[in-house]
C-alpha cells in the first residue's frame, strides 16, 4: 500500500499543480460613492457579478475599507485562486489614494496582481473600448474626459459634490430639495414630494449636516425628478443641470464636435432621452449609454484586450 501511495502521490501533485495553472481568474471592480460592482471571470467567462458598498479613499483609510469588505465579501469567493484584480474607483486619482485601495485589497487577494485605475478610465474603457470619444459619468457625481482610444488626453477636474458635480444626481437632488424646503416649487409637485417622503426641515438638515454621506442622500431625490419628468417644472430643473454639465465640457474640450459623447451612470441612463435631445440641439452627437460601466468593462476585458 505504501509503495502504491509513493507512486500515485507525485502524479496527484502534478495534476493539482496543472489544475492551478489552468485557472485564470480575474476580478474586475467598479467602485463609486454608493456601491461597488464586482465581476469574477474565469478564462473570459463570467462566473459571478455581485455588489458591495462603495468607498472613496478620500474618506476611508485602508483599514476602514478592509473591515467593510470583510463584512460584505461572501465566504465562497475563491480569494486564493484569483490571480488578477483590476479595480476602477472614484477618488483613485492620486498615487496615495491608489495605494490606500491596493493595501486594503491585498489583505484578501494574496495571489493577485492588483491594478488600480481611476473610475474615469473605467468609464472610457466601458463606453469606448479602443475608439476615440468623450466619456462621461453622470451618477451620484459627475465627471468626463477626452479619450483617444488608449489613454485619457484631457479631463475637467472633478471637484466633488461641494464644488462641482454638475449634472449629477447630487446636483439635481440638491436643486430639487432646496426648492421643496424654501417653498419655490409648484404646489402640485411640492405636495407630491411631501406625500412621498414625509420629511420636514429639521429632519433633512440633521441628515445632511449631522450624519455621514450626505451626497448619496441628496442624490437619491433625483429619482423623484425622474418620476415627474413630464412635469414642466421638473423637466426644466433637470435640463438646467444637464446644461451646466454640457457648458463645462464645451468650455474644456475644444474642436471635438465630431466626437460622440457617451455616458454611463444611473442618472445619464434614466434621463438619456432628455440628454440626447439637449446634446443634439447643440449640434453634438451621442454614442453609448450604459446604466453601469460593468457591462462594458466585462466586454473590454474579455473581447477587446483578450
Amino acid at each position: 500500500m505504501m509503495n502504491y501511495l509513493k507512486l500515485i502521490l507525485p502524479a496527484i501533485f502534478v495534476v493539482f499543480i496543472f489544475a492551478l495553472q489552468t485557472i485564470s481568474m480575474k476580478l474586475i471592480a467598479d467602485s463609486g460613492s454608493t456601491k461597488t460592482t464586482w465581476a469574477l471571470l474565469d478564462k473570459g467567462k463570467i462566473i459571478s457579478v455581485f455588489n458591495t458598498s462603495g468607498f472613496n479613499p478620500y474618506y476611508f483609510g485602508s483599514n476602514d475599507i478592509s473591515l467593510m469588505l470583510q463584512n460584505e465579501f461572501a465566504e465562497s469567493l475563491p480569494f486564493g485562486l484569483i490571480n488578477e484584480l483590476v479595480y476602477y474607483g472614484s477618488g483613485c486619482s492620486t498615487e496615495v489614494n491608489c495605494m490606500t485601495v491596493s493595501d486594503a485589497l491585498q489583505v484578501f487577494f494574496h495571489n493577485a496582481q492588483i491594478t488600480i485605475h481611476h473610475d474615469m478610465l473605467g468609464a472610457a474603457h466601458a463606453l469606448l473600448g479602443h475608439s476615440a470619444g468623450i466619456a462621461c459619468i453622470l451618477g451620484t457625481g459627475s465627471n468626463s474626459c477626452l479619450y483617444d482610444g488608449h489613454r485619457i488626453l484631457s479631463q475637467v477636474p472633478s471637484l466633488g459634490y461641494l464644488l462641482g458635480d454638475e449634472g449629477s444626481g447630487y446636483h439635481i437632488g440638491r436643486k430639487l430639495l432646496a426648492a421643496m424646503l424654501n417653498g419655490t416649487a409648484p404646489a402640485d409637485i411640492s405636495n407630491s414630494f411631501a406625500e412621498q417622503y414625509k420629511l420636514n426641515l429639521s429632519a433633512v438638515l440633521h441628515r445632511i449636516y449631522k450624519e455621514e454621506k450626505p451626497g448619496p442622500f441628496i442624490a437619491s431625490f433625483a429619482e423623484f425628478a425622474a418620476q415627474h419628468i413630464d412635469h414642466p417644472w421638473c423637466n426644466a430643473l433637470v435640463t438646467s443641470c444637464f446644461d451646466d454639465f454640457i457648458k463645462l465640457m464645451l468650455r474644456h474640450y475644444v474642436n471635438t464636435d465630431k466626437l460622440p459623447f457617451s455616458f454611463t451612470g444611473s442618472v445619464a441612463y434614466h434621463f438619456r432621452e432628455l440628454l440626447t435631445g439637449l446634446l443634439h440641439s447643440k449640434g453634438l452627437s451621442t454614442g453609448r449609454f450604459l446604466s453601469s460601466p460593468m457591462e462594458g468593462l466585462i466586454e473590454y476585458h474579455t473581447s477587446w484586450v483578450s
